[in-house]
């Protein structure tokens, strides 16, 4: 199986509230079953405060597609949805392994 990286840049709206609605969403999120993952980065520009990558990771392909779904439909991650101000990019990854030939 090939681990599965759903990324998304956001947009947040602006309230010192976001940082405990993101983790009461977190702890909702990954206590599902095939969830592996949730980490938050933000941006190091002074600039762009509201700027953020959350990362998720899921054992595979099949997992990320069951359970995504569910992120819209529970009452903690609904409330950090409502704190989006924007979504710049939201994409699936796995690891790029090419093949060469000698």
């Amino acid at each position: 199986m090939t681990a599965i990286t759903e990324i998304f840049v956001l947009k947040m709206k602006d309230g010192a509230h976001v940082d405990a609605v993101r983790e009461a969403a977190r702890k909702d999120f990954v206590a599902l079953d095939g969830v592996t993952s949730w980490e938050t980065l933000v941006s190091v520009d002074p600039n762009k405060p509201t700027l953020y990558t959350d990362i998720f990771t899921f054992p595979d392909h099949e997992t990320a597609k069951r359970v995504t779904p569910q992120f819209a439909e529970r009452s903690a991650t609904q409330a950090f949805l409502a704190e989006i101000d924007e979504i710049i990019v939201g994409q699936f990854f796995k690891a790029h392994n090419p093949q060469t030939t000698e």
